[in-house]
């Protein structure tokens, strides 16, 4: 009964003021004809480091993928054919195929190669020494992906903080607490709140995924020196024997 009352009262009011339905009609079809960049822009100038960050975050994502992806290829023939000349005594020759590869494999089982005419001590220190110089590669850059996640929200909130102001701001100038002076302002709030978080989820989602998948790089690593300074040792064991 109550829902019949207000429509007829709507109704009512349509045919007694024609112009002020005209004109709430004009509105609602304004705010259907806006897309959403229309929409993003009513977040201010909040919105510009917001979207610097994404395209960092975003270039940082794929430009590490890529290189993970180049230099943490492993290739178990490949390993085991340099055992097999660590084995034969070919060392300069298992240098010389470590060399022609560009990965953190290659490199990190080149500098075990090149000490493995000292004590065991020594060739674990040059692995070792340089598995942490190339998980570092690896890593590069990966701190503006964490920067970008702690920084967005916090830019999001600044923005809705803003947002806040604005409309205490325009209630203090026209002493009227009205949807009008409170909608520009819950524009602002809202808009800079959701890009901080959508922009702090892409940088802290793509952070975690590639620390993923540097960790199983690492453990790969791990295994392909202790393979290496196996045979290291069995040769020189067979040569004193």
């Amino acid at each position: 009964m109550n829902l019949l009352s207000i429509l007829l009262q709507v109704t009512t009011d349509s045919i007694a003021n024609p112009a002020a339905s005209a004109a709430t009609n004009t509105a609602v079809a304004a705010v259907h004809n806006q897309n959403y960049f229309e929409l993003l822009l009513k977040g201010g100038w909040v919105l510009l480091p917001l979207s610097i960050l994404l395209i960092v975050s975003n270039y940082v994502i794929i430009e590490r993928w890529v290189a993970i992806n180049i230099l943490g290829k492993l290739d178990p023939l490949w390993t085991a054919r340099v055992n097999e000349f660590v084995a034969e005594g070919k060392i300069e020759k298992a240098i010389k195929f470590c060399n022609e590869k560009p990965t953190v494999y290659a490199k990190v089982l080149s500098a075990g190669l090149e000490a493995s005419y000292g004590e065991d001590n020594e060739i674990q220190d040059a692995l070792q020494a340089e598995s942490r110089q190339q998980i570092t590669e690896l890593e590069k850059t990966m701190n503006y992906l964490g920067i970008s996640a702690s920084i967005a929200p916090m830019m999001g909130f600044l923005g809705t903080i803003l947002g806040v102001i604005k409309i205490f701001y325009n209630i203090s100038i026209t002493n009227d607490l009205n949807i009008a002076n409170i909608s520009d302002g819950l524009y602002q709030k809202m808009i800079c709140s959701g890009a901080g978080l959508f922009v702090g989820v892409i940088a802290y989602t793509g952070f975690y995924i590639l620390n993923g998948r540097i960790d199983k790089v690492v453990s790969r690593l791990d295994k392909a020196s202790n393979d290496l300074l196996k045979e290291i040792r069995n040769y020189k064991r067979g040569q004193n024997a």
